[in-house]
């Protein structure tokens, strides 16, 4: 059976089609991308399966359900129940759809995944509560948790070009900072004094997105390791 692991930009995609702000329904998009009916449909979360109005609520397993079918982005329900009931609580708020949460919640979630691998509940609430402030009061975000996730998303794929390996470290942060920098053109919409607080707290996710990555990649050596000893 094939796996299914998208991208972050396409994730991104599937939640945006979830909103009910597509021109595709979920199933049609995964479709496009190579799942679907002509993939492992079986493997797919109900959710998007089913044929339910949008915009769709998600139940914290359906977002662990939805996780799983993104790259180095498992999650946990026990963990998720822990982080909105008392680690992020301020920032995710109540489900906004009777029991359940909307997409912009599960995308703070998803983006809070990407930020635990290196950093503490308190730096994370530290970074993205400039950015989105509470969830039952959206008139001060400076942009929403999915465009937030789409854009580096789409940075992320534009790097993928970068070959680490390869890059001393000054290189590295060079090429990094560069993508970052040509990603204004996602962010037209606030001024220039806000990209600059945007930007640097796109670098911070970015760079722990490539730091699981590499933890990642050396779990998988040592496991390969011993299990030929």
């Amino acid at each position: 059976m094939k796996t299914i692991q998208l991208k972050r930009s396409d994730m991104a995609r599937l939640l945006l089609a979830l909103k009910g702000e597509s021109g595709q329904t979920p199933l049609e998009l995964l479709n496009q991308l190579g799942f679907g009916h002509d993939g492992p449909e079986n493997a797919l979360p109900d959710i998007i399966k089913n044929h339910k109005p949008l915009p769709r609520g998600l139940s914290t397993n359906e977002i662990v359900a939805l996780a799983q079918l993104c790259e180095l982005t498992s999650l946990k329900s026990t963990s998720i129940q822990n982080w909105i009931k008392r680690d992020i609580k301020e920032l995710i708020g109540p489900p906004e759809l009777g029991k359940k949460y909307s997409i912009e919640q599960a995308a703070i979630l998803l983006i809070v995944r990407d930020l635990k691998s290196v950093f503490d509940f308190d730096t994370i609430r530290q970074l993205l509560m400039s950015l989105f402030n509470t969830l039952s009061d959206r008139s001060d975000d400076l942009i929403s948790p999915l465009t937030y996730y789409a854009a580096y998303g789409e940075i992320l794929e534009r790097m993928e070009s970068i070959t680490v390996f390869s890059l001393s470290e000054h290189e590295m942060e060079e090429e990094i900072l560069n993508k970052i920098e040509a990603s204004r053109d996602l962010f037209h919409d606030i001024s220039n004094e806000l990209w600059i607080q945007v930007k640097n707290i796109l670098t911070v996710t970015v760079l722990s997105v490539i730091a699981s990555y590499l933890q990642r990649r050396t779990e998988r050596f040592l496991q390969q390791h011993l299990e030929k000893k």
